[in-house]
């Protein structure tokens, strides 16, 4: 029988246990990662708008800044306005110097009005004249290489390349950012540069957080101003600047832009991204805290659960699957598990304590009633038998044989004390053919001259045990049925050991020469059912059968057939035996 059945997965308690407990968990993790990612989003959008009007407000402040230095200029350059346009047409060296002291002087009194401006500078083209007007003290060296740039560049001719809308353009000049817009009036060019670092400075007061920082950059997304935060951290500025992005290797920053009206270039702020989530931190912790412990504690309820729930119940199948393969001794032990498991397993074993005791009472009752019809059938003395054998005491005593008479007597006490002390389960196979001669010299004294018999048995079987009256009764239901008053019965009864794959076992033969058989009653008895005589009465046969069942619980072999020499029946019986035998297959004979 197998006992590992087994069932469909979806079927286990253990399965549906580990969902239930996962379905639960499962979504309320899944529900707090959503709420921590989404107010972290919310907050950078907050705080995003927040930084992209404070962005806006001061690229506003910077373009107003260079449109009122545009508009100066304009005011310069316009038709109306002489102080510039002189000189180029000035015709003496005199008027020449005038005109340019009074520019000069002009530009001095006039760059105080913007404090982010760098400088004036002029280039008369026809001369070839460079004069600059600085806000602050420059160095030399800053201003010689402004100048030569400007020059060059006017002479480059790239001014008439530059769009009127957005006049302000970047320009990398020796180590320095720089933002130059230049006007030309005839052969006269005015313009003005602004440092962009200069540009910057009142967005120094801007809190964007430690590690962050501010810059401008140009149409590119290249940096305009310093660059050391990009270059270190691998910031990408050429995304789209509408909106906010993250960006960043090692550390996360926020881009937010502006873009510039009056030029070609965007007011970026780089926000580190710690310092936006660093506005709320208690709930983070408290979000990563109960995701980090249902991590640790739904392993841990698992553990719990097993040791609880599954190894009791376990212990109780495991239990169930040895009283199920016929171990009724078996009992739970689950003193160690919950209060349910302890009382479930004492009605368990009390359950099969009280099992365990109705089957030894019903297995006792079935022996004593197997016993008791053992018995019965064992004493069954043939009362025609019985008679037969007085009808020949007194014939014999009638013709004074004495000594007939004395030895039928005594065959007959010995046959008698053979059967009322047969009541035991076996006796010694020497003991059972002892009986059956004893029993066949009776016949011989009934059926004189038409009766011979054998029996034919080794020696180192003598001892073995079977079951009494099993070969005497064969032997009986051969003189019952085969003897005659014209024809001579010859009965043989051989023994042998067999030892077989399939076991040791005892072969006992019973052969006559009589009529064998009628082919109706030996069907039946192959068959393994049960034969009645005339009066409805069971043979002998049965009476054998059916005690070999009681005794071997079906594990002997009867089998029934007619020799097809003599044409007599014949009967062999095979009987289990754990007895190791050796030796040679020379027989006893016992003739008559």
């Amino acid at each position: 029988m197998n006992i590992h059945k087994r069932f469909p997965w979806h079927s286990s308690l253990r399965v549906k246990l580990i969902l239930s407990v996962l379905f639960m968990t499962i979504p309320l993790v899944g529900m707090l990662l959503y709420n921590n990612f989404y107010a972290i989003k919310v907050v950078r959008g907050q705080v995003a708008d927040s930084y992209n009007n404070m962005l806006t407000l001061y690229m506003n402040q910077i373009d107003d800044g260079l449109g009122d230095i545009e508009s100066y200029m304009n005011t310069m350059t316009s038709i109306g306005n002489y102080d510039l346009i002189s000189l180029g047409y000035a015709s003496t060296e005199s008027d020449y110097y005038s005109s340019k002291v009074y520019l000069y002087n002009k530009l001095i009194k006039d760059i105080s009005l913007f404090p982010s401006l760098g400088s004036f500078f002029v280039y008369v083209g026809d001369r070839d004249e460079y004069m600059d007007v600085s806000q602050r003290n420059l160095s030399y060296e800053e201003k010689d290489l402004v100048h030569n740039y400007v020059v060059g560049l006017i002479q480059s001719g790239k001014v008439a390349e530059i769009p009127p809308k957005k006049r302000w353009q970047y320009y990398r000049i020796g180590q320095e950012d720089y933002l130059i817009t230049i006007v030309k009036v005839e052969n006269v060019y005015m313009g003005s540069w602004v440092k962009n670092d200069q540009l910057l400075s009142p967005l120094h007061s801007l809190k964007i957080g430690e590690g962050g920082g501010v810059l401008l950059t140009n149409k590119q997304g290249k940096p305009i101003t310093d660059s050391n935060l990009v270059n270190q951290y691998d910031i990408d500025l050429n995304k789209e600047k509408s909106g906010y992005y993250l960006t960043g290797s090692n550390k996360k920053f926020l881009v937010i832009g502006a873009p510039s009206t009056k030029g070609e270039f965007n007011l970026l702020a780089l926000i580190p991204d710690q310092h936006i989530l660093a506005n709320l931190p208690y709930l983070q912790s408290i979000v990563w805290f109960i995701t980090t412990a249902s991590l640790l504690f739904v392993p841990l309820g698992f553990y719990f659960i097993r040791k609880s729930i599954f190894v009791p119940m376990n212990r109780l199948l495991l239990t169930m699957k040895k009283v199920r393969i016929g171990n009724w001794g078996s009992r739970v032990s689950l003193e160690d598990s919950s209060d349910e498991f302890k009382q479930l397993g004492e009605s368990f074993n009390s359950m099969m304590t009280e099992i365990e005791e109705l089957r030894v009472n019903v297995y006792e009752e079935q022996l004593n009633k197997q016993r008791e019809e053992l018995q019965r059938l064992q004493l069954q003395v043939n009362p025609h038998f019985f008679l037969n054998a007085l009808n020949i005491v007194y014939n014999l005593a009638k013709v004074k044989n004495y000594e007939l008479v004395l030895e039928m007597t005594m065959s007959l006490i010995r046959y008698f004390r053979f059967m009322f002390r047969s009541n035991t389960s076996l006796v010694k196979l020497k003991d059972e053919l002892e009986h059956t001669r004893n029993y066949l010299r009776i016949q011989n004294l009934r059926f004189p001259d038409r009766l011979k018999w054998s029996i034919n048995s080794p020696e180192y079987l003598s001892d073995v045990p079977i079951p009494p009256l099993v070969i005497q009764s064969f032997v009986e239901n051969s003189i019952k049925h085969a003897v005659t008053m014209e024809d001579r019965l010859d009965i043989t009864v051989t023994i042998r050991f067999d030892d077989e794959d399939s076991g040791s076992h005892i072969r006992i033969r019973i052969a006559d020469t009589g009529p064998g058989f009628n082919q109706e009653v030996l069907e039946e008895l192959q068959a393994g059912r049960s034969v009645e005589n005339g009066q409805g009465e069971h043979t002998g046969i049965w009476n054998v059968q059916r005690r070999l069942r009681l005794m071997y619980n079906n594990e002997v072999t009867v089998s029934y057939s007619n020799d097809k020499d003599s044409g007599g029946a014949v009967i062999e019986i095979l009987l289990p035996t754990d007895a190791e035998l050796e030796g040679t297959n020379e027989l006893s004979t016992s003739p008559c």
